[in-house]
């Protein structure tokens, strides 16, 4: 059995965190369109939270992962499908059409 050879870079790091503050950021912008479209919309919208929130949790935990394959301390099944990019996209499409919605109703 071949050992993996972890990354002397801190590329790795960098992007973990980075994937980390955008489902932070996510989970931010989603509360405060939640508490910006409440008047408008009532408890739909909540709507975007109740997206967003697991979203962002499951690309949290999924960087995760991806960090500690990359730097050799486990490896995974499967290879990085793009998922996660989707989620957030899925996640921010919520998001625009609560806002859209909300402006529209006022």
């Amino acid at each position: 059995m071949t050992g993996v050879v972890p990354d002397p870079g801190r590329g790795n790091e960098r992007t973990a965190l980075a994937w980390q503050r955008t489902a932070l950021a996510l989970i931010a912008a989603s509360a405060l369109l939640t508490r910006f479209t409440a008047d408008a919309l009532g408890l739909a919208s909540l709507a975007s939270m109740g997206a967003a929130v697991p979203l962002a949790a499951w690309v949290f935990l999924e960087s995760r992962g991806r960090y500690a394959h990359d730097a050799g301390l486990r490896r995974r099944s499967r290879s990085r499908d793009g998922r996660a990019p989707l989620a957030l996209t899925l996640a921010t499409a919520v998001l625009a059409l609560t806002e859209a919605t909300a402006v529209w109703l006022r």
